[in-house]
C-alpha cells in the first residue's frame, strides 16, 4: 500500500475512534461559551483589520519554529524543511468580562472566522 493511502486510512481511523468516543461519552457544551462566542461574533467582519482608527498600526509577531529537517544540499546550499509559523497580534474585538459570561476565559475561535494577517512566505 501507498504511503499516501496509509496515512489517509490512519487519519480515517482515528477521526472515526473520535466520533464514537464522542457518542459514548456524550458531549456536554458550555452554554456561556456559546453565548460569548455568539457575542463576540455576531459583527465580526473577519475582512477588516481590528483596529479602532484606520490610520492606527497594527503589530503582527512572527515567529518560525522548525518541524522537521528534511534535506541539506550543500553544493547548491538549499536545505528542505518543514516549519511552524506563529503569528500573535491583538484584536480588540474580541475582548470581554470573564464575569459576564460564567467566568469563561479562553475561547477557541475557527480561523476562518476571524481576521487573519496577509502574510506570504516565499523563497528568494
Amino acid at each position: 500500500m501507498s504511503r499516501m493511502k496509509l496515512r489517509f486510512l490512519r487519519h480515517l481511523v482515528i477521526q472515526i475512534c473520535f466520533a464514537l468516543a464522542m457518542i459514548v461519552t456524550g458531549c456536554v457544551a458550555n452554554p456561556d461559551a456559546k453565548r460569548l462566542y455568539d457575542d463576540l461574533l455576531s459583527n465580526y467582519n473577519r475582512l477588516i483589520r481590528p483596529v479602532s482608527n484606520n490610520s492606527e498600526k497594527l503589530t503582527v509577531k512572527l515567529g518560525l519554529k522548525l518541524s522537521q529537517l528534511i534535506d541539506v544540499n550543500l553544493k547548491n546550499q538549499i536545505m528542505t524543511s518543514n516549519v511552524w509559523v506563529e503569528q500573535n497580534w491583538h484584536d480588540y474585538k474580541l475582548r470581554w468580562n470573564p464575569d459576564d459570561y460564567g467566568g469563561v476565559e479562553m475561547l477557541y475561535v475557527p480561523s476562518e472566522h476571524i481576521w487573519l494577517p496577509d502574510i506570504v512566505l516565499y523563497n528568494k
